[in-house]
């Protein structure tokens, strides 16, 4: 027996937003229901296997029935993010962030014992790709996945951030590490991104150097997906620790040297094929030392910003405690001592806290605030390594340069990981 498709996702798609199929069987009587089964890519035991019914018509239509295997696919789906160490390659694959599958449809109807079983093959549906990003309802009905593919030949494709890029920049301090997300296409592209650093802030100096850095899993693109989805650790930090093998001139090690600015585009051959994002180093002075957090953003990438101002840390306590007898025998008395203890701590933990200050902001920027805000997954950059941290609060207010002139957010974080004190 057939199935007749009316709609399925596009083969690389969001996992938070729609994942679903419409179809129904291939001949005009209704089938009881579906056994719709989720395989991995390479696999053929399911994941997850469901059974839905087709929708009743009232004026005698085609049966159609739905299945929404989002849920489904989410459970297979993490996080890529790892600041690396000396001689990386430019490129790290995010195998934790995507994920391949293929969808078995078959139908089943009672037979003659009343019991339900397959009829037929079933119908195989082309392997498809989702990553680990979501979209507001109302901006899913506008999105384009294909915005996002780094195919070949002139274009600017977006890569998998919700920070400024193009015409707006980002602040970076030495020693500082930054990344960019990006999804490759089946064609090897990108190829490589070119590493383009200029004297003054803005891009807006002369230009010191360009440097392609090439794309070390660009022939593997052919292969499949699971090259596809990459990260370019792109900052202050990275950017020197990268093995020279990969750059087409110069040293990684002296590339920024009096540097004021970088910007990282995506090529293929010949072409640009992405968006441009520049970097000013060291362009805000304070007296401050700031915090840095990386975070994931909507699209399943991640972020980072600087917090410049003042930040304050501080440590909540939480006691557990008994009142015990202060006395005890010394020899035939009954008596004690200015030493002795009557309430005593059997348990005590520590939630160590910081609370952190934006300078005054873009509107860009400011609209970015959000994406952190709602980040499931924060960090902290500690000597160039990642330490887990969330944000309280359950509400953020959009601030815009209309409403509120300057613009400035101050967010509560709380390290994730909670302290403990030795038994009293």
């Amino acid at each position: 027996m057939a199935i007749v498709t009316y709609d399925q996702p596009q083969e690389y798609q969001l996992a938070y937003n729609d994942n679903v199929y419409v179809f129904r069987a291939g001949i005009s009587t209704p089938t009881k229901r579906f056994k719709v089964s989720v395989l991995p890519n390479g696999s053929l035991t399911p994941i997850a296997t469901v059974r839905v019914y087709p929708t009743p018509s009232e004026f005698g239509g085609d049966h159609r029935a739905f299945v929404d295997v989002s849920r489904i696919l989410q459970s297979k789906l993490g996080h890529d993010i790892a600041i690396p160490t000396a001689n990386h390659l430019g490129y790290a694959p995010n195998v934790n962030s995507h994920f391949e599958y293929a969808l078995l449809i078959q139908e089943e109807d009672v037979n003659s014992d009343g019991a339900y079983e397959v009829q037929g093959l079933g119908h195989f549906y082309a392997l498809k790709s989702v990553w680990n990003g979501v979209q507001d309802n109302i901006d899913w009905l506008d999105f384009t996945p294909s915005d996002y593919l780094m195919d070949t030949g002139v274009g600017a494709h977006k890569w998998l951030t919700d920070g400024p890029t193009s015409t707006e920049f980002r602040d970076i301090n030495t020693g500082q590490s930054a990344f960019l997300y990006f999804i490759g296409t089946e064609d090897n592209a990108p190829n490589g991104y070119y590493l383009t650093t200029y004297s003054g802030y803005n891009a807006t100096g002369s230009q010191l150097s360009n440097i392609l850095v090439s794309n070390p899993y660009a022939a593997a693109m052919t292969a499949g997906y699971t090259k596809r989805f990459l990260r370019v650790p792109v900052g202050t930090y990275d950017i020197p620790l990268t093995n020279p093998s990969q750059y087409s001139s110069g040293s990684p090690a002296t590339v920024l040297n009096n540097v004021k600015s970088y910007s990282i585009k995506l090529w293929d051959t010949s072409f640009p094929i992405s968006e441009r994002v520049t970097f000013n180093i060291d362009r805000n002075c304070s007296k401050y030392t700031p915090v840095r957090l990386h975070w994931m953003n909507r699209l399943g990438g991640f972020d980072a910003f600087n917090f410049d101002l003042k930040s304050e840390e501080n440590t909540r306590v939480k006691r557990k405690q008994y009142d015990q007898q202060e006395h005890t025998f010394t020899g035939n008395a009954w008596e004690y001592t200015k030493a002795s203890r009557g309430r005593t701590q059997y348990d005590t933990r520590l939630t160590k806290k910081i609370k952190v200050n934006t300078n005054y902001l873009t509107e860009t920027e400011s609209d970015w605030m959000e994406s952190l805000f709602t980040s499931p997954e924060i960090y902290k950059e500690i000597n160039n390594e990642l330490v887990a941290v969330n944000i309280d609060g359950g509400s953020i207010k959009r601030k815009t340069s209309l409403n509120d002139k300057l613009m400035q957010y101050t967010f509560d974080l709380e390290y994730s990981l909670k302290n403990m004190r030795q038994r009293g």
